[in-house]
């Protein structure tokens, strides 16, 4: 049984040093995720990029046109997201609406990575503090 135990406590120490070593690489890997989206955000604050992104999709575009022809449904689309993200109730329009579904995405799909825009909005708030 003592032999047992020693290989179950080896097993565990390689296990757990494991863990570590994948803990710091995935740590290193979400802190370049951040100081990327950092330096982004930069860009655009100094004018060197734009803040608009665009997507080529007819039917989220037809979509997005009804219900702008549909005022409200605009209205309570735009308010499920900002449910859906707890946000304050309030005015809804198409930039609105999209970027709501976009983070509502993002952070279904992609939690890890989409707590790393939330890390770097927080830096860049308190930059120069």
């Amino acid at each position: 049984m003592a032999e047992d135990d020693d290989d179950l406590a080896a097993l565990r120490e390689q296990t757990s040093h494991g863990d570590r070593i994948e803990e710091a690489a995935a740590e290193d890997a979400r802190r370049d995720l951040v100081e990327n989206i950092l330096d982004e955000l930069e860009a655009i604050d100094a004018g060197d990029k734009q803040k608009t992104i665009s997507v080529w999709d007819g039917h989220l575009a037809a979509f997005i046109r009804a219900l702008e022809e549909n005022p409200d449904r605009l209205e309570e689309v735009g308010h499920a997201l900002q449910r859906q993200l707890d946000i304050e109730e309030g005015d809804v329009d198409r930039s609105e609406i999209l970027r709501l579904a976009l983070r509502l995405g993002f952070q279904e799909a992609a939690p890890k990575e989409f707590e790393a825009v939330r890390e770097a909005a927080r830096e860049q708030a308190t930059k120069g503090l």
